[in-house]
């Protein structure tokens, strides 16, 4: 069968070679934010900023990724795929960079770098990811955000013993910025040649949901599931340390829990879920979801949370894969612009996230904020039942 991207007859074994790299740069991606999750406390008080202030710095990275997923991915897909992802990790790694060495009036160029590489992997790694996972007929796309949730692991246990060790927050930073340009290498050197398909290209992603009306399911599936993890990176930290008494320590174990969780759910997707098709995964997701999330918003004491934390991780770690994996089936054709338009519609929400969290924070406090977030895990489980019947997607490739 001829696949949507590449030669009519693509190498399975050199395809499965390339996962490895592919590998290593959502762990490198993952390890950044598991870094940020924990140091956002020191790099706030540093810079004496309100909740406000990092909330617009939040809400403008965000902003920029949507703007490079809109508008830029579709005009780089007539690039390389290995480049793409290199370049996105590159970016990454200096916006890292400059969150450490900027001064406080200058750090929104930071963010702004950051938010062009988040743009960057965000899109090209999945549609990247996607194209083996079709080639092989492997979870490629599970495997591939299982090993973010590793990254957020080690991120955050580096990150914790830097804060208990009082080390400057700015060698975790640092830190960040090295894995992800030794990531950027690999993929710069080892990644594919190939191209993103061009045959229903556009200068804007979101055209491709009026080409595929049902691509509005996969886009409501990684919304939810990127507003759910996306806040747990950015405020769970922040939400034990001041709302619950937890020391940064404490924090870094419960975020570690978290991301634990992520990596088995998505491990235990792979195995298990993949085979039995992604509207099922889905579902599955957003249930569990939900019941995770109402643990970790009225926990009393630092263990209810983080027991909140383990089963809500553990639940929708498939769900944004899963909803990615529905593009081969609603745009075989238009992936490069089906995956960044899913993506944009998800990004979306962290543009409104921040700010709204940051406010509910200030008016109220940080418990109903994270209410609010967690709630998003309701609209997984609509986007499953709503989803059409689909096969199980495993298949040996020999």
């Amino acid at each position: 069968m001829q696949q949507p991207f590449g030669p009519p007859t693509p190498d399975v074994g050199e395809e499965r070679r390339r996962i490895p790299v592919l590998l290593t740069a959502y762990w490198a991606f993952g390890q950044y934010w598991g870094i940020w999750v924990i140091l956002v406390v020191q790099v706030q008080a540093y810079h004496d900023l309100s909740f406000g202030d990092m909330g617009l710095l939040l809400a403008l990275l965000s902003l920029v990724a949507i703007v490079v997923m809109a508008f830029v991915a579709p005009r780089l897909a007539r690039f390389p795929l290995g480049a793409l992802c290199a370049g996105g990790l590159l970016a990454l790694g200096t916006g890292s960079l400059g969150m450490a060495v900027l001064p406080s009036r200058a750090l929104w160029i930071a963010f702004a770098i950051a938010g062009v590489g988040n743009g960057m992997i965000d899109v090209f790694l999945n549609v990247e990811g996607q194209r083996v996972e079709a080639i092989t007929r492997a979870p490629v796309l599970q495997w591939l955000h299982a090993t973010y949730a590793i990254g957020g692991i080690t991120g955050a246990a580096i990150a914790g013993l830097i804060a208990a060790a009082n080390i400057d927050f700015r060698v975790g930073l640092l830190l960040g910025a090295v894995a992800l340009y030794l990531a950027a290498f690999l993929n710069a050197t080892r990644g594919t040649s190939e191209h993103g398909s061009a045959d229903a290209d556009s200068g804007f992603s979101l055209t491709a949901f009026r080409r595929h009306h049902d691509l509005w399911l996969p886009a409501l599936v990684v919304l939810s599931a990127f507003l759910v993890e996306g806040s747990m990176d950015t405020w769970s930290g922040l939400y034990l340390y001041d709302q619950l008494g937890a020391t940064e320590f404490q924090a870094a174990l419960a975020f570690v829990a978290f991301s634990a969780a992520i990596f088995l759910g998505r491990m235990f997707a792979g195995r298990v879920l993949f085979g039995l098709g992604r509207r099922t995964t889905i579902i599955a997701s957003g249930a569990g979801g939900i019941v995770g999330g109402a643990i970790a918003a009225l926990g009393a004491d630092p263990l209810q949370v983080a027991f909140g934390f383990l089963l809500m991780g553990f639940s929708i770690a498939a769900a944004a894969p899963a909803g990615f994996g529905l593009v081969e089936t609603l745009a075989p054709d238009d992936q490069t612009n089906a995956i960044a338009a899913v993506t944009t519609v998800g990004y979306s929400g962290f543009v409104w996230s921040p700010p709204i969290f940051a406010w509910l924070a200030q008016a109220f406090d940080l418990r109903a904020a994270m209410g609010v977030i967690v709630s998003a895990t309701i609209g997984i489980l609509i986007a499953g039942v709503l989803s059409p019947r689909d096969r199980p997607v495993r298949v040996d490739a020999r």
